[in-house]
């Protein structure tokens, strides 16, 4: 899932995952990881709409949970029944809650997968994972540096 978010995040481009940029050892970078790029899975216009769609979902639907103060998220909740092979079909009680998505949502500089398994109470992906990456997200973005809208700066051209 975490691919498939992050391809749509990057114009429709897969890369090459990884959770780290360098390695540094006594101070000095020992190795250095480079995004590379696998292949174009959708088209960038495909993307950008998806983007867009995705963008509704955490502003006006079931992720509002996920908004991050200061930056546009992206992303879509989950829930799912788990299947039951006692009883042969998928259960009424045992569910599993997610949340994927990234942010800012149009220049993506971390992408985040949540799954809780067998959520106690409620049980939507929107109510459950969704604060989860909420917390994750607003946490590593500060880590990162990331400048929230509040931080960024416009200069404007006078024509």
């Amino acid at each position: 899932m975490i691919s498939a978010i992050s391809a749509i995040a990057n114009g429709g481009t897969l890369m090459v995952p990884h959770v780290t940029r360098a390695i540094i050892k006594d101070g000095h970078v020992s190795k250095h990881f480079k995004p590379k790029a696998v292949r174009r899975v959708i088209s960038i216009q495909s993307s950008r709409q998806v983007v867009d769609i995705l963008k509704h979902v955490v502003k006006n639907g079931t992720g509002r949970e996920a908004v991050v103060k200061g930056y546009e998220v992206a992303g879509k909740t989950g829930t799912a029944q788990k299947y039951d092979p006692k009883a042969g079909s998928y259960s009424k009680t045992a569910y599993v809650s997610s949340f994927v998505g990234f942010a800012p949502a149009d220049a993506a500089k971390v992408a985040i997968l949540v799954m809780i398994d067998e959520p106690r109470g409620t049980y939507w992906g929107g109510s459950v994972a969704a604060p989860v990456f909420r917390n994750i997200a607003r946490e590593t973005l500060r880590y990162l540096n990331v400048p929230s809208s509040d931080q960024r700066v416009y200069i404007l051209d006078r024509a």
